[in-house]
């Protein structure tokens, strides 16, 4: 059995997803299954979001298998840990299993090993050998194959919007629309400050220029969790709109939107980025920024369409 850790917001989840397809395909003899226990202690954004959107009649195209107590226990020799009596549990199965669970192929994320080999001790598991995975997987290996298959999976419900967003997405899809995201709000917190950079106004506007030089009558739709922030510093741009409301459990609608926005203009942000990778325009330019964490660069994207800047 492998089962696959699922942690973190609605970007995470999304590319965390993308690997459980990817080890559905690779090891077809093999039950599969997603771990979600991270969230029933953990409250950051708005907890697992993938059933809630796209776990739906109309959308056979998503598939999820959750694993239960006993499967993460089986792979992992631990319990997910809810309070201090779980973890001590955990630490006494450890102190007496021995090398048992030391056995199992248990993979850690990429602070731990190397993309390369990350993804070569993925690709290898022996047949009938428990993975317990965890980690984000952000390296375009794991989907860059697959877009179309996860376009069709991360299939929004439009008839769910609001007359506010339905009247919306009728005019982004209406014209040359181009989406800015502008993350600040938790980059700005003592717990992400000193991972995440703020991305300069310079980026902004380098990114700007690029779309304007070759989209004429580009019309700019912008998104953010500091939308006063934005309103200020876009203050200069013309044919604009700062879109507003999508908050708490609607956050997702800005997704959808950008998602259906011709061009892109992201931020160091796996929900933005995923606003790229789920643009289906042909002709479609999605620029990303260099700087990402404090103290390393995004990796470079080999997508058609996709500019680094």
């Amino acid at each position: 059995m492998i089962v696959l850790r699922f942690t973190g917001g609605l970007g995470n989840q999304m590319f965390q997803y993308a690997l459980y397809r990817y080890l559905k395909k690779r090891y077809t003899g093999e039950t599969v299954k997603a771990d979600i226990s991270w969230y029933s202690w953990n409250t950051a954004h708005q907890g697992f979001e993938l059933l809630r959107l796209f776990k739906r009649a109309d959308n056979p195209a998503f598939e999820f298998e959750e694993a239960g107590l006993g499967d993460i226990f089986r792979v992992s020799g631990k319990l997910p840990q809810k309070n201090e009596a779980i973890r001590y549990f955990n630490r006494l199965v450890r102190l007496f299993a021995g090398t048992h669970f030391e056995d199992k192929h248990i993979f850690e994320d990429g602070h731990e090993h190397s993309h390369e080999e990350l993804r070569r001790r993925i690709d290898n598991i022996p047949a009938g050998r428990d993975a317990y995975i965890t980690g984000y997987f952000l390296d375009e290996v794991y989907y860059r194959d697959s877009l179309e298959e996860l376009r069709s999976c991360f299939n929004f419900d439009t008839e769910a919007l609001s007359a506010e967003n339905k009247a919306l997405l009728k005019e982004i899809e209406g014209c040359e629309a181009v989406s800015i995201h502008v993350r600040r709000g938790d980059y700005l917190s003592k717990t992400y400050s000193d991972t995440f950079k703020i991305l300069s106004e310079d980026y902004y506007g380098k990114a700007v220029d690029y779309i304007r030089e070759r989209v004429p009558g580009a019309k700019f739709f912008i998104f953010s969790d500091d939308t006063e922030y934005a309103g200020e510093a876009f203050r200069h741009l013309e044919n604009k709109v700062v879109v507003t409301g999508n908050t708490g459990a609607d956050s997702y609608v800005d997704l959808l939107l950008m998602s259906r926005c011709r061009y892109n203009i992201t931020a160091n942000s796996t929900f933005s980025q995923w606003a790229g990778l789920l643009n289906s325009f042909k002709k479609a330019i999605i620029i990303y920024p260099r700087e990402y964490l404090s103290d390393k660069d995004s990796e470079i994207k080999t997508i058609d369409g996709w500019v680094r800047l």
